[in-house]
């Protein structure tokens, strides 16, 4: 099975820095002169990627015969720094909110792009929801294109619902085949020709538009007015849909 390289450099990795861990973790102990030749990379860059990875603690090095050999650490270290680097950033978050210089009350707008876009919003969605205990509105909902976009993140997500007791509505269309199961979910359906295929999610103040596509994106309205005003809609629209 190949290795997803993109998750090695998400966690903050160069591409020479994967190459030169991914190479080592294929070697014994080996001189940065065996390196450069099986990786292609000059002397120097090799030296400059594995320093990086030292401080990482991604790699060792042992002497012998006068010469530095290096070696790649156990797989399991990536874990362990990933999640070092978790416990550090959640200490950070206080200090961050405090400078935050987001609008606490005017409206804004943010744009979300990337393969983590539907599971960002529906975090955030959630958070609010346990806060205030609302039911979550959303419109143009095919639930085959979230498990096909992101279905872990999906289904923790109504295994959230579920575990706290909290409540969606969701407008999607006839002839819809897949749904969830349960009483965090009530469904209705819309005519095929009243449906828009991009979802839209309305919670507390904010007006949420997903776009599938590659790559996905998603854009954040924070208005009071706005989300006012699709609820409305919402609620018109749920009255004349056809319950499941």
């Amino acid at each position: 099975m190949p290795v997803d390289k993109n998750l090695l450099k998400e966690l903050g990795l160069t591409n020479n820095e994967v190459e030169v861990y991914l190479k080592l973790l294929m070697s014994d102990s080996i001189t940065v002169n065996i390196l450069a030749e099986r990786t292609g990379m000059h002397r120097q860059v090799c030296y400059d990627a594995l320093d990086r990875l030292l401080e990482k603690g991604f790699v060792s090095y042992v002497v012998k015969e006068g010469k530095k050999n290096f070696q790649a650490l156990p797989p399991e270290q990536l874990v362990v720094y990933a999640e070092d680097m978790k416990s550090r950033l959640e200490q950070m978050v206080p200090d961050l909110k405090k400078v935050s210089l987001m609008p606490k009350d005017e409206t804004f707008v943010e744009v979300y792009k990337g393969k983590n876009v539907v599971r960002t919003i529906l975090r955030d969605m959630l958070d609010h929801m346990k806060r205030t205990r609302e039911t979550a509105l959303i419109f143009g909902v095919d639930e085959s294109k979230f498990k096909e976009y992101d279905q872990p993140a999906t289904e923790k997500y109504i295994n959230d619902l579920r575990k706290f007791n909290l409540r969606e509505k969701l407008l999607s269309f006839e002839g819809a085949t897949e749904f969830f199961s349960g009483p965090q979910s009530e469904y209705r359906l819309l005519p095929i020709e009243f449906f828009n295929p991009n979802p839209t999610y309305v919670y507390g103040d904010k007006v949420v538009f997903l776009v599938w596509g590659s790559p996905m994106h998603a854009v954040m309205i924070k208005s009071k007015e706005a989300a006012d005003v699709n609820r409305k809609q919402f609620n018109i629209l749920w009255k004349l849909a056809k319950k499941r």
